[in-house]
């Protein structure tokens, strides 16, 4: 490489479209090395390199004998810094608490805001994809092997996600189910002439309800031509040219969605394998159907037990995908990534309280003095009614009195008989 012994990363890749596609996604766009794990320059040809492969030169015959048993190695390399550790190993060794949590999610937000600034989507963001750097511990995004570029609607040129996958991490509009027996004939005969690996990759995997196979679901993937790792071949495809999904920035923010929650909960959204794939055709059904049923849903995200981090994942997980928000928009206004915003609001809510509780103390001790007035003006009103009710019995007493003897007749008590006539 020019610059003495250094640990490097070679990734050897099977699929030529795949290999074209990481070159085209870093020759074509201007990705900064502060969120995306450059390729380093001055490598051996491409041809130096698939010799030596072939050849088992460097070592290599002895790591495949030792470890790579039945594995077939690719010949199209990539050659990149080697990382510390990637997400997968820092979650499960390290195990961070929710403020470090924020903090993966912040870079990790950060460098898909930089692809998608760049009109690229990544297709594959998941914990294995993600490194960090030994140059300055930030996380850095790699495998941009599933990418595309971002054609805005009414654009002159089309792009679709799907070439490469990961169907654990991929948002229900990725997935197709099939019901009937010619769909199913038609979707394997489009992938006939497939390799192996790839055939088991897209095989069709049948929902059970009861012990019966009521449906198949597939991810909405599709064939490439040769040396043009996004132009589709349509020939054949099991679907309507409109039922492909574009490449958009949406794809990506499920996936987003995925990622933090299983940081959050250091659960799997979906039941998935060690590839990131659905395990079965029921897992790719709660998919399909996401969103119907909320009381499911709301058992799922009540596990992120941080409200605000339940709310960003509720965000991102939206099943129709114009109803995620942007990255620049959750970095910049959702509280998630902003507790010290949360923590002055607090303070401002406790200082309003504060002053209503005041104001509140003052209207009750008002209300106590008044109450007090009226208490007293009672009891005199009380004591005046006592005075009114024995003046009102002396008055009666006086008025039935002065009754009486007006009313009184007289009557002589006591005769005398004389013995002569009085004289007139």
């Amino acid at each position: 490489l020019g610059d003495g012994p250094r640990e490097v990363v070679i990734k050897l890749m099977k699929n030529k479209n795949q290999w074209v596609c990481e070159c085209n996604a870093r020759k074509k766009h201007m990705l900064d090395p502060k969120y995306v794990v450059s390729a380093l320059p001055n490598v051996p040809s491409e041809a130096a390199i698939a010799n030596a492969v072939r050849d088992g030169e460097g070592g290599l015959d002895i790591i495949r004998e030792k470890y790579l048993d039945n594995i077939e190695l690719g010949i199209y390399a990539f050659v990149m810094e080697a990382g510390d550790r990637n997400l997968f190993q820092m979650f499960h060794q390290e195990q961070p608490n929710i403020d470090a949590v924020r903090h993966i999610l912040r870079q990790v937000f950060e460098a898909v805001k930089h692809l998608h600034g760049q009109t690229l989507m990544h297709g594959d963001i998941k914990m294995l994809n993600i490194v960090r750097s030994r140059i300055d511990n930030g996380l850095r995004l790699i495998d941009l092997d599933a990418s595309a570029r971002i054609v805005p609607r009414g654009g002159d040129d089309e792009t679709f996600a799907g070439a490469k996958f990961s169907s654990a991490i991929l948002p229900p509009e990725m997935i197709e189910r099939i019901e009937t027996k010619e769909k199913l004939e038609e979707f394997n005969k489009y992938w006939e002439g497939e390799n192996d690996d790839l055939k088991e990759k897209v095989e069709p995997k049948p929902y059970k309800k009861q012990g019966t196979v009521k449906a198949r679901y597939v991810v909405k993937s599709f064939r490439t031509e040769e040396g043009k790792p996004a132009t589709p071949v349509f020939e054949g495809l099991p679907y309507e040219d409109e039922e492909l999904v574009r490449a958009s920035e949406s794809i990506d923010l499920w996936s987003l969605g995925v990622l933090a929650f299983n940081l959050l909960t250091g659960e799997s959204l979906i039941p998935s394998n060690r590839e990131d794939d659905c395990a079965s055709g029921n897992a790719m059904h709660v998919l399909y159907y996401w969103g119907t049923q909320p009381e499911v849903l709301s058992e799922l995200f009540n596990k992120i037990h941080n409200v605000a981090a339940r709310d960003l994942v509720q965000q991102l997980l939206q099943k129709e995908p114009a109803d995620r928000p942007r990255v620049a928009s959750l970095l910049e206004d959702h509280p998630f990534f902003h507790p010290e915003r949360v923590d002055e609001e607090m303070k401002g809510y406790v200082r309003e309280m504060k002053v209503r509780l005041e104001d509140m103390d003052n209207s009750l001790q008002s209300q106590t003095e008044q109450l007090e007035i009226i208490h007293r003006n009672v009891l005199v009103i009380k004591e005046l009614s006592y005075e009114s009710q024995s003046e009102l019995l002396r008055t009666r007493h006086v008025l039935l009195k002065g009754i009486f003897e007006a009313t009184e007749v007289r009557t002589p008590t006591t005769f005398i008989i004389l013995n002569n006539k009085l004289p007139p």
